[in-house]
């Protein structure tokens, strides 16, 4: 658990995007100002994060289809927020392996993809990530093993901005 959530009675809420307005900030996942990015917002349920996305024509690969590499770019950052959410930290992507399933068609969104961590050490995480189109069925899943920072670390080398900095409720 977060270090700030180990006091909390609570679990279940929107993630705070506590970049927004960084200098520098321009993430293709998750800044919600990046005009050509994902824009992509989280919530924590558990020690599940999940996100809604609405598919885009400019992100095919073939006509109709999302890219692959989109899909596999969904997996990693809702990988990545969850490990904000969830374990308090920031880490970087060692490996992803994504399985394609089924075919994501632009239309059949929106898309929610579900990220749970599988098997964690105090260096590394391994989390499933699903993407699901809209009547549920599951068209890739993807396991990302992330290498694992401090806090300490995290806030020095990744600007990380601490684990309450996610809460809705933070400044």
């Amino acid at each position: 658990m977060a270090p700030g959530l180990k006091n909390m009675d609570r679990s279940d809420y929107d993630v705070r995007n506590p970049f927004v307005g960084a200098d520098g900030y321009q993430c293709f996942g998750c800044d919600p100002n990046n005009g050509i990015g994902l824009r992509l917002t989280f919530h924590r349920s558990g020690d599940v994060v999940t996100t809604s996305w609405h598919p885009r024509g400019d992100l095919e690969g073939y006509p109709g289809v999302v890219h692959g590499g989109i899909q596999a770019t969904l997996a990693d950052e809702v990988g990545s927020w969850y490990i904000y959410a969830v374990i308090g930290t920031a880490g970087v992507t060692r490996d992803l392996r994504i399985t394609y399933e089924n075919t994501a068609r632009t239309d059949d969104g929106p898309f929610r993809i579900v990220a749970k961590s599988t098997e964690r050490s105090a260096k590394e995480a391994l989390v499933e990530v699903e993407l699901f189109n809209a009547a549920g069925v599951r068209v890739a899943v993807a396991m990302v093993t992330y290498a694992l920072f401090s806090e300490a670390v995290a806030r020095k080398r990744l600007l990380f901005p601490g684990a309450d900095a996610f809460l809705p409720d933070a400044p």
